[in-house]
């Protein structure tokens, strides 16, 4: 398995990854903040004296996928479509608190004061590739969730081969060899993405370039703990002091 059109929509939506706010007959803001509401609606925050604050009515914001590593792929980009509005009251308060849940910004504080949040309610949803627009069904798009690992997919991944290589990498040949790949003995696999369904790892191929395979996860992630307790028995001997 692997993530969804709509869940990888929904991680991005949610994701620290500044974006892209292009307003109808409006100005376009670069490096916006941003968080999600639970039933995907976009969440901008902003100063009161920036452009942003005063922009209604129709945009499109895109957020786009940063790669954990130089050599992963991405996942491409996510482009929202809907009605700006600036909320005020208790909507606001509530907007910051579901963006505070992935970007806890010192500007949330000051709420009704100097800092506003602009909510986008999602007309169409749209993940861009490199090869075609994919386009992802609203209902689709609100019932899925955000990936529970991606907030920490680079610093885990890091981690793993950095400081656990000689032991995570002999786990991965064991994994791709069970399912049937054949490997020379001095091929690495390299790891390139993590999410709650798996590793993405690619391996050279004889002719100078590389594959990529899944290694799944069996039942899927349901948190950064949940991917420790797994790994685990693999990372640490039990005689291991840590």
């Amino acid at each position: 398995m692997q993530p969804s059109s709509a869940e990888i929509a929904r991680t991005l939506a949610g994701s620290t990854t500044l974006a892209t706010v292009v307003a109808y007959r409006g100005p376009t803001v670069t490096d916006v903040r941003h968080g999600a509401a639970d039933d995907g609606r976009i969440l901008l925050l902003c100063r009161r004296d920036e452009p942003l604050a005063g922009i209604t009515g129709s945009v499109l914001v895109h957020i786009a996928d940063v790669p954990p590593l130089p050599f992963s792929p991405t996942w491409g980009r996510l482009r929202v479509g809907g009605r700006a509005t600036p909320l005020a009251g208790a909507a606001a308060r509530a907007a910051a608190d579901a963006v505070a849940a992935t970007l806890p910004d010192p500007d949330l504080l000051d709420i009704g004061a100097e800092t506003v949040i602009v909510e986008v309610v999602p007309k169409r949803v749209t993940l861009a590739g490199r090869d075609r627009d994919l386009p992802v069904r609203l209902v689709d798009y609100r019932a899925a969730a955000p990936d529970p690992i991606s907030a920490m997919e680079r610093p885990l991944l890091v981690d793993l081969v950095d400081h656990h290589g000689t032991r995570f990498y002999p786990f991965l040949r064991r994994q791709l060899v069970a399912a049937g790949v054949d490997l020379p003995a001095d091929c690495l696999p390299c790891p390139l993405r993590l999410d709650r369904y798996g590793l993405l790892v690619s391996i050279p191929t004889p002719s100078g370039g590389s594959a990529c395979y899944r290694l799944c996860f069996t039942p899927p992630l349901n948190g950064q703990e949940d991917l420790v307790q797994r790994l685990h028995p693999v990372l640490f001997h039990p005689c291991d002091r840590h």
